[in-house]
């Protein structure tokens, strides 16, 4: 990885992007940088009382800036959180500033990783078919990605590992 090289992790709740992002950057020697870390600390509260208090759409507004603050980051690993991807302006941002790396994960490997998480506003365990369509929505925004790793097996280093081979460094 380069000076200026920028990896940016997409993929669904629970496919690892904050704990491989860690890894990563480490392996890399780069900086890690959380989109929703940077939220949560711009708003000085948890996202799920962001999403509670505000709103979904002040949520995203604010990772889009958190997303925006990262512009001109150099040799550095960004974890983005699940629904960041989605926006065509954001992908547009991150295809211009870095590299996009899809960490994929069967829906019930994402959902024996967060569970019945009570965090996670959008993890909606009550309708299964609908909670399918949300992910499948989800997943056809993440298949824009520039390179896809299967997340759905091993430690965090060793997925870590695996993205480090895609990227070629």
């Amino acid at each position: 990885m380069g000076e200026r090289d920028v990896v940016f992790l997409v993929g669904f709740m629970g496919s690892g992007k904050s704990s491989v992002g860690r890894a990563l950057a480490t392996l890399l020697r780069a900086r890690f940088e959380d989109t929703d870390a940077l939220v949560e600390a711009a708003a000085g509260k948890p996202i799920e009382a962001i999403f509670r208090d505000e709103g979904e759409g002040r949520f995203r507004e604010m990772e889009w800036d958190a997303l925006r603050s990262l512009d001109g980051a150099s040799n550095a690993v960004i974890a983005t959180g699940g629904g960041l991807f989605l926006g065509t302006a954001q992908r547009a941002f991150v295809r211009r500033a870095g590299t996009s790396v899809w960490l994929d994960v069967p829906l019930e490997v994402a959902r024996s990783r967060a569970g019945d998480c009570a965090s996670r506003p959008l993890w909606r365990t009550q309708d299964p078919i609908a909670f399918r369509a949300f992910f499948e929505r989800r997943r056809a925004a993440y298949a824009l990605a520039d390179l896809r790793v299967d997340a759905s097996r091993g430690s965090a280093e060793e997925v870590a590992s695996r993205v480090r081979l895609v990227l070629n460094c």
